[in-house]
């Protein structure tokens, strides 16, 4: 879950690297659309109780992938990133609680405090190149689509009784419908340079092994726990967006992202 942290913060940082979010977006549903349906002969499908889940999180995740493009136009990478994958632990934990009966005991419920505290310290930055309120509204509300999916993914996954086939079935459907509507309304007129359409495909590709091991971990333990350990990336983030992105303080920045991962470790632990 470490790696995955880190993996998912590189994709990102990719799609935030990309100027135009739609041509970001469209390269990284091509990546994982192609490599799903590479994955998907060897794999098969799911069990038949996991569909009403995959369909429910093909809406959720292109929806939350729109709020990630909106965060991502509207703010910093080093503050969008963190304070959306931090405040979704949180949200998750009370996913957890409501839906599948996973109970948090006093250092998770410390945790959970931790975490809020960071996000609140990284959205009072001052100095964000767009507004700040705008950004981490949308960051928020990124934040509740991770939370969704999270969610609905953990219990999908159980219901399919294989991790693997059910993320590569979930990225068939979710990446090539992404597709299909990108196609639709821009044709092909979007088609960037070479360079950044390998580089953006790559992202794409590479976010399916993140997203197969959270979806293993997700199996195997509470929602909550992984979660957590996942963003851990936050920290991940605030460096990429402070020394690549040149967003600001390193240490303004860091210092939030340190409180967020001493929360999400907290929670992991309890």
């Amino acid at each position: 879950m470490l790696f995955a942290g880190l993996v998912h913060a590189l994709w990102n940082a990719i799609a935030k690297n990309i100027t135009d979010q739609f041509v970001s977006f469209g390269l990284l549903n091509i990546g994982a659309a192609g490599a799903s349906w590479v994955l998907l002969p060897f794999v098969g499908l799911p069990r038949s109780g996991a569909w009403v889940y995959l369909l429910c999180s093909v809406c959720v995740h292109c929806t939350y992938e729109l709020l990630l493009m909106s965060a991502f136009r509207r703010g910093d990478f080093s503050k969008s990133y963190p304070i959306a994958r931090g405040i979704a632990p949180l949200l998750v934990a009370l996913g957890g609680f409501f839906f599948a009966n996973q109970h948090q005991n006093v250092l998770s419920l410390l945790g959970i405090f931790v975490i809020v505290s960071g996000v609140l310290s990284l959205s009072l930055i001052k100095g964000a190149k767009v507004s700040a309120n705008s950004a981490t509204i949308w960051a928020l509300a990124t934040g509740v689509g991770i939370a969704a999916y999270t969610v609905v993914d953990g219990l999908g996954v159980r219901a399919a009784h294989s991790s693997i086939r059910y993320g590569v079935t979930l990225f068939v459907l979710q990446a090539t419908l992404w597709l299909v509507v990108t196609f639709i309304r821009r044709g092909i007129s979007w088609w960037p340079s070479a360079k950044t359409a390998r580089l953006g495909i790559a992202a794409g590709a590479g976010s399916i092994a993140g997203y197969l091991l959270i979806l293993w971990a997700q199996f195997h333990a509470s929602f909550a726990l992984v979660s957590a350990l996942r963003e851990t990336g936050v920290l991940w983030a605030a460096v990429i967006g402070a020394l690549y992105f040149k967003e600001g303080s390193l240490r303004k920045t860091v210092g939030p992202a340190i409180v967020i991962v001493i929360g999400v470790s907290l929670l992991a632990v309890g």
